[in-house]
């Protein structure tokens, strides 16, 4: 480097170390300043500083006043002294509290349990053997479902309970402490599982929605001890169970301590025996107020209900009574429900009425006025497409057939639900026009139909009818329709709880047909189950054929593959294994009949085939859709399209791509399902022995009502492509070639096809349609 260079280098380097130099004075003269201020309290003001720190890591300590408080800071007592000698830092480290008598706290399933959330209303029936099956039965029907829980105590045995109805008996046969029996049975069953609980007799008519509703608005720490008015006294009124009681959960904890000393008073009746037990256990009087609501209730006597209907219906103290006593007969029962059903209906609809009015009036004020009023009034409005792809279509329909249903149909013949709907529908426009026009018109025709869903609004139809008259020779007319099935209020179902720990027993059929794809069957097994240690086994059925001059074991090569994987997880052994199962016909009831017998009720059993990918995520949606005595489960399943259809060359993707391109789901496949044993067994019993052969699964859980079918489309449950064999009999022969068809390929795909194999085959327009024919029939 010359010497000019190193002048020049120098020169720019000073004024960087005439500014470090600087800032290192500046620094050594700052800083006492800075430790002043970061200090400004003085060291003897600790309890200032203690209160602006706010924290438990300092502690002061007066020797003088003061005295370290037992069981406190004994974990770890580290003391480092300050610079001031004021103040102490205590370092306590956490220690849990010990485990008394050895139990662990465990947290309830539940939030609701933790947090004390209790159901609204208990129902407690007083009845007797003879009348449980009458009045019983037509309580039942006509108010337990608006009510959490009902049930019926009886003195003495009642024989076989009607179905649906719990039936608590007693042995005591003296009516006069059933109610006593019924609060000692409430006590041990459901002491702090309500917030309410109602007592009537088996005579009371009730209106179980107008209670509910005056329980919800009750508030639940308040002590409610209210019913219907025995007769009122200077120490208080008494309540009859004859026109109801309730009692809050707060009244009954105070009962249910001293519940015993009820059965030593005698009383003249049972409401008497149950009110004295109340008012000596509990201090508390009935009344017919609790809160601020009332408890209404109408009492008749030698009601006739043809008779005296006519005279009550006016009676506003009747019309608003929660609750009618005594009821002479059963029969009367269902009449009166019947009448206050029809009075509910008819205030509703005024109070529809009332609301359009309320509408119509409020809309001129609106921004477009009365025009912006969308029809019918209340309904939230048609949905308006920012695009066309947007826009929701509609389906046209006949009397016989529904054109462009879906994305994949053309035109189908209308039956099941559909046609029911239609025909209901046509009937329904053709009244209101009745109503409007008179008896001017006597019958009609369709002449178009339109349909659409509307996911905000409801199932919308545009019909055109052509009436006739009363005479032959009078004109036709055309009248267009257009009519809305709204939305009915979205309510959750309530379903037990389940979770993903259950056991499945996976069943997989294997037939002669169907051996070439085992293998692969197998090391998704052996990946999905084997190695991750899941909760499941695999049951595997090899079906033989009967066959005369068979020779040797067809099936040998699988129940190596089924060694050699078992060998390889010697822990899993008993996760896998075979039986045989020889037939001349495929049935499915049959193939489970068999399996049954290794099986126990309780086992949750999944249907499997040749074919499926085995995935974990599947596994669990099995546990979880599965749920006994509620659902049993038909997934959707994702078919793979035939490779060398969707694919332009070889290699082809090992597994089964999940997309629109590559495959679809299939609606009418019921291969695959899952269900209890304990269901299986219970429907089957709806099947007769030559029905069996020709009665799907899916047909057999369809029979049972008490049972919900649970379809939806899984995703995780891909099949491969495979060629179907459809069966002989006719039934099932027309689905199978359906789905046989649609499994090839895709609209676009096969029409690309058909148009290579015509270009290739050098034919003319004219003969596309039946080379067509001919490659659908030949492709496989």
């Amino acid at each position: 480097m010359s010497l000019l260079g190193r002048n020049s280098f120098v020169r720019s380097c000073i004024p960087v170390l005439i500014g470090i130099c600087m800032g290192i004075a500046l620094n050594m003269m700052v800083a006492p300043f800075l430790d002043d201020l970061c200090d400004p309290i003085d060291t003897k003001d600790t309890e200032n500083l203690i209160k602006l720190r706010e924290t438990k890591m300092v502690h002061e300590v007066d020797t003088k006043n003061k005295e370290q408080e037992p069981g406190k800071g004994e974990v770890n007592d580290q003391e480092t002294e300050s610079d001031g000698n004021d103040f102490y830092i205590h370092e306590q480290k956490y220690q849990r509290e010990e485990i008394k008598d050895g139990k662990k706290f465990v947290r309830p399933r539940f939030a609701s349990t933790e947090l004390g959330i209790r159901e609204k209303l208990f129902v407690g029936v007083l009845s007797t053997p003879h009348t449980v099956n009458s009045f019983g039965m037509a309580l039942n029907k006509t108010f337990a479902h608006y009510v959490t829980k009902t049930v019926f105590f009886t003195n003495g045995k009642s024989g076989m309970p009607p179905p649906g109805m719990q039936v608590i008996s007693f042995p005591d046969q003296d009516n006069k402490k059933l109610p006593i029996h019924a609060l000692k049975y409430i006590k041990e069953h459901y002491a702090s599982t309500f917030d309410y609980y109602l007592f009537i007799t088996d005579r009371t008519y009730i209106r179980g929605e107008k209670l509910y509703e005056l329980v919800g608005h009750i508030s639940i720490s308040e002590e409610v001890h209210m019913g219907a008015i025995l007769h009122r006294g200077d120490q208080g009124d008494m309540c009859t169970l004859d026109g109801g009681i309730i009692l809050s959960q707060n009244v009954l904890s105070k009962v249910y301590p001293k519940i015993d000393s009820c059965f030593l008073k005698s009383e003249q009746n049972p409401s008497l025996a149950f009110e004295a037990c109340i008012l000596q256990t509990a201090n508390s009087k009935c009344s017919e107020k609790g809160g601020d609501k009332n408890f209404r209730s109408y009492k008749v006597d030698d009601f006739e209900f043809d008779d005296d209907i006519t005279s009550l219906r006016s009676d506003a103290m009747f019309n608003s009574s929660f609750s009618i006593y005594p009821m002479p007969d059963d029969i009367s029962l269902y009449k009166i429900h019947r009448y206050f059903c029809q009075l509910e209906i008819n205030l509703t609809r005024q109070e529809i009425q009332k609301a359009k009015d309320s509408i119509i009036g409020l809309s001129e004020f609106a921004p477009g006025g009365k025009g912006s009023l969308q029809w019918p009034i209340g309904v939230p409005e048609a949905f308006k497409p920012n695009t066309r792809f947007d826009v929701v279509q509609w389906s046209y329909f006949t009397d016989t057939h529904i054109y462009f249903d879906d994305d994949f149909t053309n035109i189908r013949p209308l039956q099941g639900a559909d046609k029911q709907d239609i025909q209901e529908i046509q009937q329904i426009a053709f009244d209101r026009l009745i109503s409007i026009y008179g008896d001017k018109f006597k019958q009609f025709k369709l002449v178009n139909g339109y349909r659409r869903f509307e996911p905000s609004r409801g199932m919308e139809y545009t019909l055109d009818l052509e009436l006739y008259g009363k005479h032959r020779h009078e004109k036709t007319e055309q009248k267009r329709v257009h009519l809305l099935r709204p939305l009915g209020k979205v309510e959750i179902v309530p379903m037990p709880y389940v979770t993903e720990n259950s056991q499945i027993h996976l069943i997989l059929p294997v037939y002669e047909s169907e051996m070439e794809d085992f293998g692969n069957f197998m090391e998704g097994f052996a990946k999905t189950v084997l190695e991750t240690s899941d909760n499941s086994y695999l049951y595997v059925i090899f079906v033989y054929e009967k066959k005369k001059g068979k020779s040797g074991d067809p099936f040998a090569v699988p129940k190596t593959v089924i060694d050699y994987h078992l060998n390889n997880h010697p822990s899993r052994k008993g996760t896998v294994m075979w039986k045989v199962l020889e037939t001349s016909e495929k049935s499915e009831l049959d193939l489970l009949d068999y399996v049954m017998r290794d099986l126990q009720s309780g086992d949750l059993v999944s249907v499997c085939s040749i074919g499926m990918e085995m995935d974990i995520d599947y596994l669990n949606r099995v546990r979880m859709n599965t749920i006994p005595n509620v659902q049993v489960f038909f997934p959707i399943s994702f078919w793979q399209y035939k490779q060398n259809m969707v694919y332009q060359k070889p290699p082809y993707p090992p597994g089964v791509e999940l997309g629109q391109r590559y495959g679809h789901f299939d609606v009418d496949s019921y291969e695959h399902s899952s269900f209890y044993m304990s269901d299986y067994m219970n429907s089957r019993k709806h099947v007769s022995p030559s029905d069996t052969k020709k009665t799907s699964l899916i047909d057999l859980f369809l029979k049972v009502q008490s049972l919900h079918v649970f379809r939806a489309a899984e995703p995780s449950l891909r099949i491969r492509w495979k060629l179907l064999d459809c069966p002989v009999r006719d039934d099932d022969k027309l689905r199978c070639n359906k789905r046989k068809s649609e499994s090839l390929a895709s609209r676009s795909q096969l029409a690309k096809a058909v148009f290579d194999y015509a270009e290739k085959k050098h034919l003319s327009v004219e003969e596309v349609v039946k080379s067509a024919k001919q490659l659908t029939n030949t492709i496989g």
